[in-house]
């Protein structure tokens, strides 16, 4: 039996496991065929689009219209496994601003190229200036690898295919004086790449020095585990199996995982090969039968939000699109199939700079996040909002709801806000909305999960029900709101959509409900006069209309002037009925004369004299 690190027979059990509520939820879609995702070390994600660009989605889930870098003058894009194809960003990116791209050149069966890239002084567009580092001219239009990867000991890995043709019909992947079929490693910290002195076959004649690894057909999609430094390897088959490879970090030996001597685990070609032993059998070999046709290499899962995945490699396949793991079991693998549907077009799975894992679908022209809906934390926050709030009576008006101005679906989503672990589109009954007395619902607030190693990331997301006794609960009008993520500390944010929002320092969260008052002194809150202390009261500073963050009462963009606007323009004494984000005082009407105005609200919150004063919201 061939030589295999990880299995103890060549036949994987299915153990009895519960798979985890595993979902792939949409973060972006209008990309142009996606096939890679990577981050720069920090929360920004880029998605390789094959016709030869590289998109930004910001920290927000935003995609940015710009480009990245645009090689579509250069790209050869022709053929299905032609085009722009990997991305990896230098280990020390932040200091030099290198990062490298793998695609295919040219015309006709096209040339692989390696090439080095800088960013500009803007973060967010590369120079398309080109330093060519490798080149191969290609016998045939497919296996093309695509894959690259910076490694734990700082080289770049990167893998052609086998140059393509049905049965690597030269036997290159074999062929050592070639670069075809191998897993190549280079130094790339100079003006031009050198072969570190560790590789395996440094010094031996007619072999290679760049090689790294021999014996694969189309290493598509390959990733190092953050935590352990394991390479795996999804390495696409021929007309029979798919595997899954890996090597434990630190073995610098050569290994040769056998292509076209034997696809998966069975022979295929065996004509002047070495005994099976001599080879290294894949972790896993899936057969094609069974809807399998292009293996999608995947992650080891090393994030934190997601428990119940830690430790397990995911993986899928392009054509059914389902969502597979390996768990660790001792020294083997236990297999599990985490998502049994699927949809055809996945390319790629990638990080982000957290260890959050991120699926391309080049059918769909989206990006997805893996989520686990079976981990949850919950929160019951309190808040009194400083338009709403009534000193006479303690509490909130109600008028939005009882004039039934209240939408029954959640705003912000409308609003343009991004939503996270499934959060978003939460919709109120009537019977909720019919409630009255202290529990009646003031109106809709958005609640964030916040990274403690980034506050400026949303991890999580969710839209309650403000009540008047200042209580906020999901939309049946009772529960804690829920988030998808696995318990932990997070800063917790609340925000409204005419207010500032005000956000918690580091809180333990957990399935059981976590209280969070920000009503309370005790509640500590990030920044300085982050809430509006009235008549010995906390509230959220109200007025911020155009959601700039900042409450101004004069001067450029400020929000006294919109509620003008809203009536008319010029007679102040005009009113607006609606679910306005200019009514300030939450009553259903805007005013900007009389009693209870929405003008004043604002100027008595900067402090009621000095009207060139403003207030600055204090989250990140």
């Amino acid at each position: 039996m061939r030589k295999s690190l990880l299995l103890c027979s060549a036949a994987v059990l299915l153990g009895n496991l519960t798979p985890a509520q595993v979902q792939l939820e949409l973060v972006v879609n209008g990309l142009n065929a996606p096939v890679d995702v990577a981050h720069a070390g920090d929360d920004r994600l880029f998605v390789v689009e094959r016709p030869g660009r590289i998109r930004i989605v910001d920290a927000e889930g935003q995609l940015l219209s710009q480009p990245f870098l645009d090689l579509t003058d250069r790209v050869l894009a022709e053929a299905g496994e032609q085009g722009l194809l990997g991305l990896a960003f230098h280990p020390q990116y932040p200091t030099n601003g290198r990062f490298y791209v793998y695609y295919t050149a040219g015309t006709g069966n096209g040339t692989l190229r390696l090439s080095r890239f800088n960013v500009t002084s803007d973060p967010n567009v590369a120079s398309n200036s080109e330093t060519i580092l490798w080149s191969l001219d290609k016998p045939f239009q497919n296996h093309n690898g695509g894959d690259l990867e910076f490694g734990p000991d700082g080289y770049l890995y990167f893998a052609p295919g086998d140059g393509g043709g049905a049965g690597d019909p030269g036997n290159q992947a074999q062929n050592m004086g070639l670069a075809f079929g191998k897993v190549l490693r280079i130094d790339v910290n100079g003006p031009a790449y050198t072969i570190p002195a560790s590789n395996p076959f440094v010094g031996v004649s007619g072999v290679l020095p760049e090689i790294w690894a021999s014996g694969l057909r189309n290493p598509w999609r390959f990733g190092f585990d953050r935590q352990t430094g394991d390479l795996w390897i999804g390495d696409v088959g021929q007309g029979e199996r798919e595997e899954v490879d890996r090597w434990p970090a630190g073995d610098n030996s050569g290994p040769n995982f056998g292509w076209r001597c034997y696809e998966g685990n069975l022979p295929y070609e065996t004509s002047g090969c070495q005994p099976q032993s001599s080879y290294v059998s894949p972790v896993i070999d899936h057969p094609q039968s069974d809807g399998w046709c292009s293996v999608i290499g995947g992650r080891v899962y090393r994030g934190s939000l997601y428990p119940s995945l830690q430790g397990k490699y995911i993986y899928s396949d392009f054509c059914h699109g389902r969502v597979h793991a390996l768990q660790p079991n001792g020294s083997s693998w236990t297999p599990q199939t985490l998502i049994s549907t699927g949809s055809q077009g996945v390319t790629s799975i990638g990080e982000d700079v957290n260890g959050e894992l991120y699926f391309c679908n080049m059918s769909q022209g989206a990006l997805y996040h893996l989520t686990d809906a079976s981990t949850v934390v919950r929160v019951s926050p309190k808040v009194w909002l400083g338009g709403a709030y009534v000193s006479a009576s303690g509490d909130m008006r109600d008028a939005l709801r009882t004039q039934g101005l209240v939408p029954a679906t959640e705003p912000y989503t409308a609003l343009g806000l991004p939503q996270m672990a499934q959060g978003g589109g939460e919709q109120v009954s009537t019977t909720v909305l019919n409630v009255s007395n202290a529990n009646a619902v003031v109106d809709w607030v958005r609640v964030e999960l916040r990274s403690t190693a980034d506050p400026s990331v949303i991890v999580a997301t969710s839209q309650g029900l403000l009540q008047r006794d200042g209580d906020v609960v999901a939309a049946d009008g009772s529960s804690p709101l829920t988030f998808h993520v696995g318990p932990g500390n997070y800063h917790v944010l609340l925000r409204h959509r005419n207010h500032l929002a005000c956000m918690t320092q580091a809180v333990s969260l957990s399935p059981t409900a976590t209280t969070i008052d920000l009503r309370s002194t005790a509640t500590a809150v990030w920044g300085t006069n982050a809430r509006w202390s009235f008549n010995g009261q906390q509230l959220l500073w109200p007025g911020d209309i155009d959601r700039n963050g900042i409450v101004a009462y004069t001067g450029a963009e400020n929000d006294r002037d919109l509620i003008l606007q809203a009536i008319g323009g010029s007679i102040p004494t005009n009113t607006v009925q609606g679910y306005l984000a200019t009514d300030v005082t939450l009553d259903g009407v805007v005013k900007y004369a009389g009693s209870d105005n929405d003008r004043d609200v604002i100027l008595q919150a900067i402090g009621g004299t000095v009207a060139t004063n403003t207030v600055e919201e204090q989250a990140p």
